[in-house]
């Protein structure tokens, strides 16, 4: 059955693939975004896609654009690089954005809020991550990512509208930010670079854009269906938890480099170890992934080698 999807952020890494998905299973997708014209680049053209243009400090007029959705998948956040996660002010305008999407969403009819939550809400782990773990987040965008599930929840309850927060972990694929660990990696090692690492010997667990976006489609219809549904958190991760040095050197072999690989020689301030537990989402929605690291990392490269 067709469903009509709003989802905000919908030029992002997760939004581009979960539009283009949403809609090639003949969904509707209303996709927010701040410059249409931009975004019609990105997204392309398609009879169930329709661009919705508003800025995050104007998303107290999403109603008046979209008149009815079954489901708003809020993913627009600000200050999610490196220089922004600290920065207060910023992070304070992400929970005021996310409480107003979700109140849109309320006067829009929508059975389900789906919010794009982080492991960052946890904290520094260093035991395996179930979704009942206390959070401990030290970073000003993990404190709001937590503030907004715990708002998601009592409004939840109040206006009587399903809410889905998805802690999502390490994703990576085409098109994700070139200074991320794995394309950063891919890319150096590919031109025989040297490599600045820490020591890489905490846990450490990937997940591939392809099943992730798989994840959150299932967990919308999950949610959906279940009549004692009411407002849930899920890891969205994988079920393949390694040292971070393992998928290092797997990378160095798929890609076939002669990169020096230097261990030890980046500082790192704040230690993460991931070692999420995908055991209540596997019971949801019976599936974690089909598409392995190596095979994953396989189709990035090939795609740096189409684009050379």
């Amino acid at each position: 059955m067709a469903l009509t999807y709003i989802v905000t952020g919908a030029t992002s890494f997760i939004g581009k693939r979960l539009a283009g998905d949403l809609l090639e299973k003949g969904n509707v997708v209303y996709a927010v975004c701040r410059n249409a014209e931009k975004a019609r680049e990105k997204l392309g053209e398609h009879p169930g896609l329709t661009l919705v243009e508003a800025q995050l400090e104007n998303y107290d007029r999403l109603a008046s654009l979209v008149v009815r959705a079954d489901v708003f998948v809020h993913l627009a956040w600000e200050g999610t690089g490196h220089g922004g996660r600290d920065m207060k002010e910023v992070q304070l305008s992400n929970i005021r954005y996310s409480e107003e999407a979700m109140r849109q969403a309320h006067q829009m009819g929508c059975r389900l809020f789906v919010e794009a939550g982080s492991q960052a809400e946890y904290g520094t782990c260093l035991e395996t991550i179930t979704e009942e773990t206390p959070c401990n987040p030290f970073s000003e965008y993990g404190k709001a990512k937590l503030s907004v599930c715990r708002h998601g929840f009592e409004q939840s309850e109040q206006w009587d509208m399903k809410y889905l927060h998805l802690r999502i972990f390490s994703l990576f694929g085409e098109d994700d930010h070139p200074w991320t660990l794995v394309m950063s990696a891919i890319d150096r090692m590919l031109k025989n670079e040297a490599m600045a690492l820490s020591s890489c010997t905490q846990n450490w667990n990937f997940l591939y854009i392809a099943d992730a976006v798989k994840q959150i489609e299932l967990l919308c219809q999950y949610a959906l269906q279940a009549p004692a549904f009411r407002h849930e958190v899920f890891n969205i991760a994988s079920d393949d938890t390694r040292q971070l040095r393992d998928f290092v050197e797997s990378m160095y072999r798929l890609t076939g480099s002669k990169s020096q690989l230097q261990y030890g020689a980046a500082s790192q301030q704040n230690i993460v170890s991931l070692q999420p537990d995908v055991s209540k989402l596997r019971s949801a929605i019976n599936f974690v992934s089909s598409i392995t690291f190596e095979d994953a990392v396989r189709r990035i490269i090939a795609s740096n080698q189409q684009m050379i």
